[in-house]
């Protein structure tokens, strides 16, 4: 028994990643500065998952600057 595989009529839909475009720091923000160097930090270690982490408290933290 053999099966036909699944076609589709269109391309599937590609979605935005937004971890793709890192966070900016905030001018004058002493947290802002020290996120960003501690994810420098990881990334010129080779921690990635550091530097994903350092994203996210990064982007969390300038939505307070909003």
């Amino acid at each position: 028994m053999t099966t036909e595989p699944t076609r589709y009529s269109t391309p599937p839909v590609e979605l935005p990643l937004r971890w793709r475009v890192e966070p900016v720091p905030v001018p004058d923000c002493s947290r802002c500065a020290a996120l960003a160097a501690h994810r420098e930090r990881a990334r010129a270690t080779g921690d990635l998952a550091a530097v994903t982490d350092c994203n996210v408290r990064l982007r969390r933290h300038a939505e307070g600057h909003r």
